[in-house]
């Protein structure tokens, strides 16, 4: 019983700690609030809270601001791959 009961808690806390991150798997449009192509910190900061690793990293060119391109070769190299239906 004792093995159910912390096998049963690590479960949860393995569980928390990966809901407490960012679903990376956002498409880029649905992010670009004021529909100008162009993603700003602050557009992504609101679509991705905890997610600002994620943003200084697929800012390869360092404008401050990120691209579709960006986005989606981030993704891709972070393992997930564009499926738009």
């Amino acid at each position: 019983m004792k093995k159910v009961i912390i096998a049963v808690f690590a479960i949860m806390m393995l569980a928390s700690t990966a809901m407490a991150a960012d679903n990376l798997d956002r498409c880029y449009y649905s992010m670009d609030n004021n529909g100008d192509s162009v993603l700003s910190k602050e557009e992504f900061k609101k679509a991705l809270p905890e997610s600002d690793k994620a943003f200084s990293a697929a800012d390869v060119d360092k404008s401050g601001d990120l691209d579709h391109d960006e986005w989606e070769s981030y993704k891709k190299s972070i393992g997930i791959e564009e499926n738009h239906g």
